[in-house]
């Protein structure tokens, strides 16, 4: 695990809750054996489809779902009310058939026998403590996994669904980050959402979608799905975690899961191996390998990524050594969706560096107007954070002779107001370098995410993916829709260049738009505006503005 490149790989991006959690639901649907999740965050009331039909939604609770479940079995017990959400699925008082919580699948497929385990971040307790937490969604962690794992007993398939929680980080502010799911053997998941509530949205990011959450913001993300020999990797990873969220106990898990044992993991299912992939029906050959943050590197050797003279993945195991490895050999292109863009140091050194030594390289960087960084235990750590994405991105603009590198963010227009604009909270943590290499996991480009964290990512070498993932990005943030014509565009998205010159053209138009009063068309739009002489697109938009700590 993790010291070889994988081939014969099946692969599908997913793009936006909509995509993400529905064609999660739909494979754990058909789990024949197993479904296995690490997430940072899950919610058991969270409504994986969602039906626009009715336009009819009120409020869904887990204590209706509960009772649908109830009546099957005819019980009247009382059930905790548990966590609320704001809209139905489509479901009835009747069965849970057409239930597309979260609930009600697990304890389905429980009830077919298929093998549950559930691991589950839960902050340490002094960050419980903190009167902040609740507001950044980090506690109640325990309260959802006892709830589930009662609702096992309830039903009698404890046996079957297992949700446990580990807190043991090397840091306060660390956590166990990863987004990975797993379905007999032979199906992966892994990215940057993982099934809570307020991260569901299309692809559109309407203003006010009735279908999101309530009180959530639109949502931007990526995940892929994978199946082949990948997989294994991720099987290997999950059951570290789930050896490390019992004992705790880093030199024992070491021991007892190692890669040459990796069969022993494996439930009777048959593990195959798929001979086409899902985006690409040709023969193209797609090198792919399992890279992870995790600082004890139990059996990570060498932590050393580099290419061959063929520039095909030769050897790498750590993430912060993959993105060094890709920032060095980036010759023409850098494309970067990321939660906190360059908020690590020493990339952004390596980058600054390689835009010194290549004249032709361009950087695009997506990445939110108002991220929630890491540093929440004080306010001051926080905004600190937040300057040194501001500065490191204003170094990296410079560095590229403030013409070759562009730094936006994304957002979303009321369609009744002109005056009313919200961010699309960015929470994608891809990189596509010369379009041919992708990165797509859960590390973001700071330091948790490349140190203290526990993180999973891919490493993908493909030409064809690449620029096919990079059109499909760019098409949704600059606002063209599925049936629209790329030909009327009169630009070739294909040619990072003409996309990169096409991103600058919406951006500006976008300006010239906010300050004339009138509505933004698409997405796009600077993260650095005060730079660029263009107004907020919102009031109390920060951009790249620096936070001046009183």
């Amino acid at each position: 695990m993790f010291d070889q490149v994988s081939y014969g790989t099946c692969l599908k991006f997913v793009i936006d809750g909509q995509q993400i959690m529905g064609l999660a639901y739909e494979k754990m649907k058909e789990a024949k054996s197993s479904i296995w999740i690490a997430n940072y965050d899950l919610d058991p009331d969270i409504c994986l489809v969602r039906k626009a039909e009715n336009q009819q939604y009120g409020v869904h609770s887990l204590y209706q779902s509960e009772r649908s479940i109830a009546k099957d079995k005819n019980e009247n017990k009382n059930k905790e009310r548990g966590y609320i959400s704001d809209i139905t699925c489509d479901s009835s008082d009747d069965s849970t058939k057409n239930d597309y919580t979260l609930q009600s699948l697990l304890i389905e497929k429980a009830r077919e026998k298929v093998d549950i385990k559930i691991i589950l971040w839960e902050p340490r307790l002094l960050v419980r403590k903190l009167p902040v937490s609740k507001r950044r969604g980090i506690e109640g962690r325990e309260k959802k996994a006892k709830f589930l794992n009662q609702l096992a007993k309830n039903y009698g398939v404890e046996n079957y669904l297992s949700v446990r929680l580990d807190s043991k980080t090397p840091t306060l502010t660390s956590g166990f980050h990863e987004k990975i799911i797993i379905i007999d053997n032979e199906t992966a998941f892994c990215g940057g959402q993982d099934l809570s509530n307020g991260k569901w949205d299309t692809t559109s990011h309407s203003f006010d979608s009735i279908l999101r959450d309530y009180g959530s913001q639109p949502w931007h993300d990526v995940n892929v799905m994978v199946k082949g020999p990948i997989v294994w990797d991720v099987i290997f990873h999950f059951n570290q975690r789930w050896v490390h969220s019992i004992l705790r106990d880093d030199k024992s898990v070491n021991e007892l899961v190692k890669p040459d044992l990796i069969g022993a993991y494996l439930l009777p299912h048959s593990f195959s191996r798929p001979s086409t992939n899902i985006d690409n029906k040709d023969e193209e050959r797609i090198e792919i390998v399992a890279l992870r943050t995790w600082k004890q590197s139990f059996n990570d050797k060498g932590n050393d990524t580099y290419m061959d003279r063929n520039n095909s993945i030769e050897h790498r195991n750590g993430i912060r050594e993959w993105y060094d490895t890709m920032l060095r050999k980036a010759k023409h292109a850098i494309y970067l969706e990321d939660q906190f863009p360059f908020q690590d140091k020493i990339i952004t050194r390596i980058l600054i560096k390689r835009l010194r030594e290549e004249p032709a390289l361009k950087v695009i960087t997506i990445g939110p107007m108002e991220p929630n960084l890491p540093g929440f235990i004080f306010g001051k750590i926080s905004h600190e954070s937040i300057n040194d994405i501001n500065s490191n991105l204003a170094a990296l603009r410079r560095a590229g002779d403030g013409e070759r590198v562009r730094n936006y963010s994304l957002i979303s227009q009321d369609p009744k107001a002109n005056n009313k604009r919200k961010q699309i909270y960015v929470h994608s943590k891809i990189m596509i370098v010369d379009d041919k290499w992708i990165t797509v996991g859960s590390a973001n480009t700071d330091r948790d995410g490349f140190e203290a964290s526990t993180e999973f990512d891919l490493g993908i070498n493909s030409s064809k993916l690449a620029i096919q993932l990079r059109v499909k990005l760019l098409t949704e943030h600059i606002g063209i829709r599925q049936h629209d014509s790329l030909e009327s565009l009169d630009t070739n998205l294909d040619n990072f260049n003409e996309g990169f010159e096409l991103l600058e053209k919406v951006a500006q138009d976008n300006g010239r738009r906010v300050q004339r009063g009138e509505f933004i068309k698409g997405h796009i739009y600077y993260y650095n505006f005060q730079e660029m002489k263009f107004p907020p697109p919102y009031l109390g938009a920060k951009g790249g503005n620096k936070f001046r700590l009183l």
